[in-house]
């Protein structure tokens, strides 16, 4: 009887310890699965539905995008930076920092807050970043954000790009996501080259990091193509176009009197042309 009763108590502490050890080894899966979730670039907020001004030297406008979340779960404690950090156009390429401060576009209204309790934004962002702070982003919730750039006579022409990052809380973890401005080639080509189909998007987010990438976007200023060359072809074409119909009415003989109108312009500005001459 005390054999059975130590045989029974072996095999339940024999089943314990099993439990335990199949426990332990599936922890570090459900991470890499939790981990593989977050990070999927078709789960990570969605940025989307940019509306980019193109801006003459002097003019004001809006730069406005949508993100949706598209997690399972809210998040939450959401920050949002955007930065404008780079100008390029065909002859040179040059980061925003080369750029007398005069000469460059600004972020007028630069901090916002969701928040439920409204509190006031920090002045620390610069003319050249635009923060929102968020409480909360439901599931499958889309918000629009937006912020205002201001150009004057000096702003330099061509394109100018702007990188993004995204500091937010899933399942009380802290989260980030930044935008392909924020890394230089080098960077960038290590994160991406040599890799196995493991790494979420075929980049790994560890060098960089990061939890996620999220779109760089842009927006130009140039001054619009003077109009006058374009009014002077059109009236030129008209004309060449108007006198080809006669010449051709004059070969073909069909109306004599656009013959005599003709012949007498001839001589008439033939007597213009020998009085010029002499």
């Amino acid at each position: 009887m005390i054999l059975v009763l130590k045989g029974a108590l072996s095999d339940i502490s024999m089943r314990k310890v099993l439990g335990i050890i199949i426990i332990i080894m599936m922890l570090p899966i459900a991470k890499s699965e939790i981990d593989d979730y977050t990070s999927h670039p078709g789960n990570i907020p969605n940025f989307h539905n940019f509306e980019t001004p193109q801006l003459e030297p002097g003019e004001n406008s809006f730069f406005s995008f949508e993100i949706q979340n598209r997690y399972v779960e809210n998040i939450t404690n959401v920050s949002i930076n955007a930065e404008i950090y780079h100008r390029a156009d065909i002859d040179e390429s040059e980061s925003l920092e080369k750029i007398n401060s005069g000469k460059r576009p600004i972020i007028g209204e630069n901090c916002w807050n969701y928040k439920e309790n409204d509190e006031n934004c920090s002045d620390s962002l610069s003319s050249d970043k635009a923060g929102f702070n968020i409480e909360m982003i439901a599931v499958n919730q889309t918000i629009q954000l937006k912020f205002d750039i201001n150009t004057n006579d000096d702003t330099i022409e061509g394109t100018y790009f702007v990188r993004f990052s995204m500091n937010y809380q899933l399942n009380e973890t802290d989260r980030i996501l930044q935008s392909r401005g924020f890394w230089d080639m080098e960077q960038w080509t290590n994160a991406t080259t040599n890799l196995t189909d493991e790494y979420p998007g075929n980049i790994n987010l560890d060098s960089l990091n990061v939890d996620g990438i999220i779109p760089d976007s842009s927006f130009g200023i140039k001054k619009p193509i003077p109009k006058w060359p374009l009014y002077i072809l059109i009236t030129l074409t008209v004309v060449f176009a108007g006198l080809s119909v006669i010449f051709y009415l004059e070969e073909e003989e069909t109306y004599p009197e656009l013959n005599k109108w003709l012949q007498k312009m001839r001589g008439k500005f033939n007597q213009f042309w020998l009085r010029f001459k002499y």
